[in-house]
């Protein structure tokens, strides 16, 4: 695709500025850290942001993450795209010198960025803009992007770096992620990454990285996701219990939602100690990541935009009562957020 007419100027001024700031940066000890139990789009930035450092500046980093990569397609990903990603500790974290945060930002509670003192050199982003990113001398948060893939791709392009075939599948698969296929939340620059991108993938390899193998494990947790979906009028809530891989509360979020008449889905689980949140919503007037932030309060953490968003609470210093009473009292403060709270719950499975 030519790009004549998509406006990159930001980008290339953007890029301009990392120049700068990367002359007086510590170019043997660079991390590129992603959020906690990163997604295709923070695996795909992060890999994109590497390669553009290592073609445009002759700097070689690390891609780094705090968490676990859990969700099968996330796994098949970074196989079969090569993506060198390595766990790490805090501690791990705290012997590198210059840091990149890529589609996190400080205080969010989701990245080992959070108990250091001094902020990363670079953040990037597409999430709404916190404080904290402001401290840090490169930053570029852009909310109505709908993924930072897209960011990265734009920089690529005003670097004149032309991103390899596996990058290419690596970028295209964040922006079709996070957008749900250019469906949510996207821009313009979306639809023009997306074009660019798409003649440098390979869709065979794409193919099979969105359709992986499913333990058996998966369609129990997901089967009893489903007997447990109560549906509130327009809103549907599930509590799953424990679950062995959290990715499922998302995708039955993602699935709850195209329920017919449902505005909001709501899907928690615990994993880990830590009660996982999934929101998802249709709604014009309220924002997912706002509500979802409101729900979760100081006991946790959450994020997102307008459409999805996710969250957690440490479970690890709650009593057995506590615990099991914890869903009903998040789900009934959800629904007061939304004035559904004397609504008469009806199961989405009958029981027969």
């Amino acid at each position: 695709m030519s790009t004549q007419r998509w406006d990159i100027a930001q980008s290339q001024a953007k890029i301009a500025g990392l120049s700068s700031i990367l002359e007086g940066s510590n170019q043997k000890r660079f991390l590129i850290l992603c959020h906690n139990n990163p997604d295709p789009d923070t695996l795909a930035s992060a890999f994109g942001f590497s390669y553009l450092l290592q073609k445009k500046f002759s700097i070689k980093c690390v891609i780094g993450y705090g968490g676990v990569i859990t969700r099968a397609q996330n796994k098949a990903m970074v196989h079969r795209l090569r993506i060198p990603v390595t766990r790490i500790s805090q501690d791990d974290s705290n012997q590198y010198q210059t840091t990149a945060l890529i589609d996190a930002q400080p205080l969010t509670g989701n990245n080992l960025i959070d108990s250091r003192s001094t902020p990363p050199l670079i953040v990037v982003d597409h999430h709404p803009l916190r404080k904290a990113s402001l401290r840090s001398p490169f930053h570029d948060v852009r909310p109505t992007y709908g993924a930072t893939s897209t960011i990265i791709t734009e920089y690529l392009i005003a670097a004149e770096v032309t991103p390899s075939r596996s990058l290419a599948n690596a970028l295209l698969y964040g922006i079709k992620t996070d957008t749900n296929s250019l469906m949510r939340a996207c821009c313009k620059a979306d639809y023009h990454a997306f074009n660019y991108l798409s003649p440098l993938s390979n869709p065979r390899v794409l193919g099979n990285i969105e359709k992986p193998a499913l333990p058996m494990d998966y369609f129990g947790d997901f089967q009893k996701g489903l007997s447990k979906t109560i549906i509130y009028r327009d809103v549907a809530c599930s509590f799953l219990g424990h679950v062995k891989t959290d990715s499922i509360i998302p995708e039955l979020a993602d699935l709850l939602l195209r329920i017919e008449g449902v505005t909001w889905s709501l899907c928690m689980g615990e994993h880990d100690e830590m009660m996982m949140i999934s929101l998802r919503s249709k709604s014009r007037t309220q924002k997912a990541g706002l509500l979802l932030r409101r729900l979760v309060g100081r006991t946790g953490s959450a994020g997102g935009h307008r459409e999805m968003a996710g969250g957690q609470i440490p479970l690890a210093n709650m009593s057995d009562q506590q615990r099991s009473a914890f869903p009903s009292k998040l789900t009934i403060k959800f629904l007061g957020f939304l004035g559904r709270e004397h609504v008469s719950p009806k199961p989405l499975v009958p029981n027969e």
